[in-house]
């Protein structure tokens, strides 16, 4: 169980290069983990073993998006109406959307999905228009079944012809909307967690705050 710390930010980013910057930072996030081993009875399928591994990662936090009357506090940050981000969430949350979780200041940096129905919940009280919300994610793992008779088979290796070599990244870039330092890392590096790289070469154009980067901007890429 982590502390969530005043330098923290909370995000949830969207493959269409929507997210959510969590207004306010909840008091905690707790992580699950631990590893097991399983064994299912999956009709038609036959019986499937799991080897032993890590149990992909449960993610759960608390806290309020504060209402309009709020929006000028000096500890809310990037404050949007709180029924627009409920909105967003619920969508996500109902057609199943991956997203990335991240949580600056921490090694949380992953893919995640809504766990379950009950996975989002809110409510609204008090006098200022906030809304309440508990949020449970569930880390995305990709994960290939294979029956017994599967197994046995006995599968010729392919012919893979020899690869073009990758082409060098654009030393420039030119922001589009709904970008962010993660999604160009990820675009144009091929991996979302170089952010940073981008940041520091771009921080006399950003500025100081790494979050807020704008259509048309040019950044160095190499």
């Amino acid at each position: 169980m982590s502390k969530a710390g005043d330098n923290m930010e909370f995000y949830l980013m969207a493959p269409n290069g929507s997210r959510i910057h969590l207004p306010i930072n909840p008091e905690r996030i707790t992580c699950q983990t631990g590893t097991k081993i399983e064994t299912f009875d999956v009709i038609s399928l036959g019986t499937i073993t799991l080897p032993r591994g890590t149990v992909p990662t449960r993610f759960t936090f608390e806290g309020f998006f504060p209402g309009e009357a709020r929006r000028n506090a000096p500890y809310v940050t990037d404050w949007r109406p709180p029924k627009e981000l409920v909105g967003i969430l619920s969508t996500w949350r109902d057609k199943g959307v991956k997203l990335r979780l991240l949580v600056t200041e921490t090694p949380i940096n992953h893919d995640v999905y809504f766990d379950g129905e009950d996975s989002f919940e809110h409510e609204w009280k008090g006098g200022h228009g906030d809304c309440w919300y508990r949020i449970r994610l569930v880390q995305a793992r990709e994960l290939m079944i294979l029956t017994e008779n599967e197994l046995r088979k006995t599968v010729p290796a392919a012919k893979v012809a020899p690869s073009r070599p990758a082409l060098p990244p654009p030393k420039l870039y030119t922001v589009k909307p709904g970008d962010n330092l993660w999604i160009i890392a990820k675009r144009i590096l091929g991996d979302g967690s170089r952010w940073k790289e981008l940041y520091s070469k771009n921080k006399s154009v950003i500025g100081p705050d790494p979050n807020k980067i704008y259509p048309g901007q040019v950044l160095r890429i190499a």
